[in-house]
């Protein structure tokens, strides 16, 4: 896995007392393009603490292109960001 650190749009259920599900996300490469991704799996969800900040870290499965990959986005608590950090 190389780390990448792009913000993406994500659609995720939200539920009270529980980490938010992510559905599917976008996000743009170095050229400008956008590419959706759907997530078929979530492998693990782990709660850190960054720099003050609580994070959401998901390691999911899913097609990445032709491929099935593996990668890590992140739920930043207090800031309501999404991020694609791992792929």
């Amino acid at each position: 896995m190389r780390k990448i650190q792009r913000n993406i749009d994500v659609i995720a259920t939200f539920r009270t007392g529980e980490p938010p599900e992510p559905h599917r996300f976008r996000v743009r490469d170095r050229y400008d393009n956008i590419h959706e991704m759907k997530i078929g799996r979530i492998l693990r969800i782990d709660r850190e603490k960054v720099l003050g900040d609580d994070i959401w870290t998901y390691r999911c499965q899913g097609m990445v292109g032709n491929l099935e990959r593996i990668y890590e986005i992140q739920y930043n608590i207090p800031h309501a960001r999404w991020q694609l950090v791992k792929i």
